[in-house]
């Protein structure tokens, strides 16, 4: 070839053959880069806006099959949502108006709600989800807090649209716990909590009906009985009441009012099923004052644990000639000369010769005598203390009884809440002023060993025949 030809072959052949290795590792990572920023917008996508509830009977029958961890995060979620928000709300509209607010406030607000979240009522109340809400909390106590941080603190109170609570700590897929389907995840905490009132409402329609078909079953099973043996009449008749123990067991009904004691005498006050409502929730539609007192009930069941109930119904006792005491001990006026007996708004009701108002009151009622009017008893099934606090009916408090976890079905006089318990919720969560002022009075006067239960082991043996 001639010279002219070999640099033409060259040249025509010298971009096919030529290798770029710079340009191949270029192309090779914008590739990559890219791949990365599509999933790390999938990963960071918000998650899905709050939706309301249908109210399908799909949604409603798998809300009742959920798990006792997905029962116990969504309950701690509401629970959060109604008590650590405002105080955490609180905090940040006093340090907007320039009022001074401690360093690590926030934090402690959270940390201490979320600590103890596992106390809520209608946690504590069914085992399965309460040792549920223990296992949550130990594996994701940490990453609990900063989530409700960031969505209580960090993100702006303007912001378009809140963050999913529900969403964030208990979706199957992308929550912290992930104990709940994503489809019951994206509900919001007003349609979790209507939910529960619904459920509710549901078994205790459905325990009616079963007690209503026993009834009818055992009143037919009388009356063949009487039918084939006109001689046996039961009490009335020849032969003696048949029948086992259970049988024969006091049945559930209202027993007759019984008087309430003199105001400030600090005598524990009994309540029965037709006065319930009257005495410890109130309302104009129900008359009395109990809408604005804290009444702290004692829902009692005397035959089945007569041990926790002499424990119990003796730290009842305490608590309540101390309150009595203190706020008889307290001062009618203050130095301006101005009345201190009535200052919650709206206070109002019977009064004492002396012009005392029913702040507080303590009281029992005998659930295995007594119906407890829905809503009030729907979860209760056992021995329980349960504050009603002034101008918050609707929130109860939950005072937990002792019980190891291994333990719960033992009669146990340990086990009953010692005065000190009962003392520190009425200081902590009392709904008038005065109820708090009287709780701390009450608890500083107190003999140390009283405020610890001590000498309860002897109550053993001893109950109260009501």
């Amino acid at each position: 070839l001639s010279g002219d030809d070999e640099q033409c072959t060259r040249a025509s052949s010298s971009p096919v053959t030529m290798f770029r290795p710079a340009a191949v590792f270029r192309a090779a990572l914008l590739a990559a880069l890219a791949a990365l920023a599509a999933a790390q917008i999938v990963t960071d996508a918000p998650p899905p806006t709050s939706r309301g509830d249908p109210d399908l009977p799909k949604t409603r029958e798998k809300f009742a099959q959920r798990s006792p961890a997905c029962v116990a995060c969504q309950r701690a979620v509401a629970h959060l949502d109604e008590n650590m928000l405002p105080r955490v709300f609180d905090e940040r509209a006093k340090a907007a108006r320039g009022g001074s607010s401690e360093y690590g406030t926030f934090s402690k607000i959270i940390e201490e709600e979320v600590s103890g979240m596992c106390r809520a009522q209608t946690i504590q109340m069914e085992r399965d989800t309460r040792k549920a809400c223990v296992r949550m909390l130990d594996s994701h106590e940490e990453k609990i807090v900063k989530a409700w941080y960031e969505t209580a603190v960090v993100e702006e109170m303007n912001a378009e649209d809140e963050t999913n609570m529900n969403w964030v700590l208990c979706s199957e897929s992308r929550g912290i716990a992930k104990a709940c389907p994503d489809e019951l995840a994206t509900l919001d905490v007003p349609t979790l909590v209507r939910l529960e009132t619904r459920q509710r409402f549901d078994e205790t329609r459905r325990r009616n009906e079963e007690a209503r078909k026993r009834r009818r079953g055992d009143d037919d099973a009388k009356n063949r009985r009487n039918n084939a043996n006109p001689f046996s009449k039961g009490r009335d008749g020849l032969r003696g009441p048949t029948g086992s123990v259970d049988e024969r067991a006091p049945k559930k009904m209202t027993q007759r009012e019984i008087p309430r004691p003199p105001i400030g005498s600090g005598m524990l006050e009994t309540f029965v099923s037709s006065d319930f409502a009257r005495r410890a929730i109130g309302g104009r539609d129900r008359g009395g004052d109990a809408d604005v007192t804290d009444v702290l009930v004692y829902f009692a069941f005397p035959r089945k644990n007569p041990a926790k109930h002499a424990a119990t119904m003796d730290t009842l006792r305490h608590v309540s000639n101390a309150i009595a005491r203190a706020a008889r001990t307290k001062p009618q006026v203050d130095k301006g000369g101005k009345d201190t007996r009535a200052r919650t708004r709206g206070a109002r009701g019977p009064k004492s010769p002396a012009g005392e108002l029913h702040t507080t009151v303590v009281a029992m009622i005998d659930a295995e005598r007594n119906e407890i009017p829905h809503p009030w008893g729907a979860s209760i099934d056992g021995p329980a203390v349960v504050l009603f606090p002034a101008s918050g009916k609707e929130k109860p408090r939950l005072l937990p009884f002792r019980d190891a976890e291994s333990a719960q079905d033992l009669d146990r006089p340990s086990d009953a809440p010692t005065p000190a318990d009962a003392l520190a919720m009425l200081q902590r969560s009392g709904g008038r002023p005065e109820t708090r002022e009287a709780a701390g009075v009450a608890f500083t006067h107190m003999e140390q060993r009283t405020l610890e239960g001590a000498g309860r082991d002897t109550l053993e043996d001893e109950h109260d025949e009501l």
